[in-house]
């Protein structure tokens, strides 16, 4: 969610005359980080995940699902009951999120490096949902959290569980479908972020969703309730709210290097797989209750997460503030960062010339040694700092605590990547280094999710142990995230990805092939399959497992097992009341929404998505 900070937020008109001032404070802040942590070592590697739900009302009666705004009401409990945990459960880390039918939950601990914790991912996502649901079931039989990366006909007809619905136009953003009551009131970042965006592009975002043809879908489709307005396009969905994109949830997984040059290692070759691991994980056919010809939420993030000016938007060196990584971080890869964008060249001097100085008389020779930050990661800092802070909280603005880093991470955090790089708090000398994993949808079962974020994890010890370098130009990691997009683009598209030795040379390969390999490139899976089998401290419990979560994924880059977005996408349209259409009525969502939910719980099953036999035996703790 980013820095949460009690106080007073700032407006926009605010925060204009103080942008450069902000600034300055967070690069002061930047340069104390990287004076006290670029010799940081950490013990070992750690990593960690995090997952936002959804709260929703079933009526049964009328076969209607809905959006539940409660989680104001239901986050204090689920932080006292951590609190109060003294046995060995696991403690978890509550957060809000931007609408109140969101939560977030983190495990307090992060995940060590012993294999015995990857067999405590699943467990320890089924208890954060098993906590929220004790406390939704104490009050109704009809209150579910769930694993729903974008709610089906948010946005669409009476989509909030309320007892009113007369106040469906409000005047933070004008939205004609997303009203300001769904904006969390927990914390004032959350508005303030929304408010202040609007302000500084001036005007709400339109997003446009190419619509799913099908047999019976007019032509052309035109969303009526835009039709009129000067962006309208045939064929299109139309979406008039940052909430249409930050209202959808997500898989994040952050790894903890124990180095700095190990961070940076981690993060160059995490960034080529954005686009693929997006493409795997799609859970988003259905935008506003229509069928649409996009599988993923995070074109929409791009777009409604885009606070640039009319001007700014004309320039191509200036993306959204959410966006795909723009840099490569290592030096040997800069030659790959081969789209110009905008960078405060003030930033890059002066973080890679800020240092320690020293001059060593030897007879009449002088050499003067220069430590300060390397030069790829300057200009990602550089890049970093043309952006404006979103949020500026009045009480902390004018902070004199030399061990705060604050307004840095708080600038940081308001810029939303494919990936981010994380430096240590200043105030925390546990933190290290970090690279924040974040394109990913989040899954329809713990089963799933924990597949994509162990995978993840032993991907990045592979690629420590064996020295993997999966670099690609940054126009080919960008053009693969633009693909992993379209529908059913897991079995139909291919992708950029580097099959040649030091030559670094890419081609264009199907999930299928990167995942499980071809004649050229032994495959993503068969590399950590010879990673396990070569590591020692393994138990059986563990690697059953893993074993079911690298099946999985098997499966699914071959076209076996479907993406959630393709499933989605199959159930809708073998629907008894589906018209071949591409709408999702109300009785579609709740049987799919029904279905999803006790799937989740374990009381049906989905031979499409998941095997029968995959049933994992995970523990809370490591064995």
């Amino acid at each position: 969610m980013g820095v949460l900070t009690e106080g007073t937020a700032l407006s926009w008109n605010e925060i204009v005359p103080i942008c450069q001032v902000y600034r300055s404070y967070a690069l002061s802040q930047l340069v104390k980080i990287f004076e006290k942590c670029r010799d940081y070592q950490g013990d070992s590697f750690l990593w960690g995940d995090e997952l936002e739900f959804t709260l929703v009302h079933f009526d049964h009666s009328k076969k209607r699902v809905q959006l539940l705004l409660k989680a104001h009401e239901i986050l204090p409990r689920l932080v006292e009951t951590n609190k109060e945990n003294h046995d060995d459960t696991p403690s978890i880390a509550w957060h809000p999120e931007t609408c109140d039918f969101m939560i977030e939950g983190v495990p307090c601990e992060p995940y060590g490096f012993l294999p015995s914790y990857l067999n405590t991912v699943e467990a320890n996502m089924t208890l954060r949902r098993k906590q929220a649901q004790e406390i939704l079931s104490e009050q109704s039989d009809c209150e579910y959290i769930i694993n729903m990366s974008a709610f089906p006909r948010y946005g669409q007809g009476q989509f909030i569980y309320s007892s009113a619905h007369d106040d469906l136009q409000e005047v933070t953003e004008q939205s004609i479908h997303y009203p300001d009551r769904l904006i969390s009131p927990i914390h004032p970042r959350m508005k303030s972020s929304i408010v202040n965006s609007l302000a500084r592009s001036q005007g709400p975002p339109l997003v446009h969703i190419p619509i799913f043809r099908d047999t019976s879908t007019p032509s052309p489709f035109q969303d009526l309730s835009f039709k009129g307005t000067k962006d309208f396009r045939d064929d299109h969905i139309h979406l008039d709210s940052i909430l249409a994109g930050w209202g959808c949830c997500c898989l994040q997984v952050t790894f903890q290097a124990q180095s700095l040059t190990e961070c940076l290692q981690v993060y160059d070759q995490l960034l080529p797989l954005t686009g693929i691991m997006l493409a795997l994980s799609n859970a988003c056919p259905i935008w506003r209750g229509y069928l649409t010809d996009i599988d993923s939420r995070y074109e929409v993030l791009f777009q409604t997460g885009d606070d640039r000016t009319p001007d700014e938007r004309q320039r191509s060196t200036l993306n959204s503030r959410c966006s795909p990584a723009p840099f490569y971080l290592c030096d040997e890869h800069n030659h790959l960062n081969d789209i110009s964008l905008d960078v405060d060249e003030n930033v890059v001097s002066t973080l890679t010339k800020h240092g320690y100085l020293f001059s060593f008389d030897i007879n009449i020779f002088y050499f003067v040694y220069e430590t300060g930050m390397p030069s790829s990661l300057a200009h990602h800092f550089g890049h970093l700092f043309v952006r404006d802070p979103l949020v500026v909280i009045k009480e902390s603005l004018h902070l004199e605590d030399d061990t705060s880093s604050y307004h840095f991470d708080n600038l940081n955090s308001t810029v939303w990547n494919s990936l981010r790089f994380k430096p240590p708090p200043l105030d925390d000398d546990k933190m290290g280094w970090r690279v924040e994993f974040r394109p990913m949808d989040i899954q329809i079962t713990d089963f799933e999710n924990a597949s994509l974020s162990v995978f993840m994890a032993l991907l990045t010890r592979v690629i420590l142990t064996y020295g993997l370098d999966l670099t690609i130009p940054i126009s080919q990691a960008n053009e693969n995230i633009v693909r992993a997009h379209h529908r059913d683009s897991v079995r139909h598209e291919k992708f950029y990805f580097r099959v040649g030795g030091d030559d670094g040379e890419s081609s264009l390969m199907t999930i299928n092939e990167i995942m499980n390999g071809n004649d050229k490139f032994a495959g993503l899976i068969p590399l950590v399959e010879k990673y396990l089998n070569e590591s020692e401290n393994i138990n059986s419990d563990t690697r059953l497992t893993v074993g079911y979560y690298l099946s999985l994924m098997s499966k699914r880059a071959a076209g076996i097992l479907l993406t959630d977005a393709s499933w989605i996408r199959q159930f809708v349209m073998s629907h008894p009341a589906y018209k071949q259409d591409s709408v999702v009525s109300d009785e579609i969502q709740y049987d799919l929404m029904w279905k999803i939910t006790q799937i989740a719980n374990g009381h049906d099953t989905c031979p499409l998505l998941i095997q029968n036999r995959m049933k994992t035996n995970t523990h809370l703790n490591p064995e």
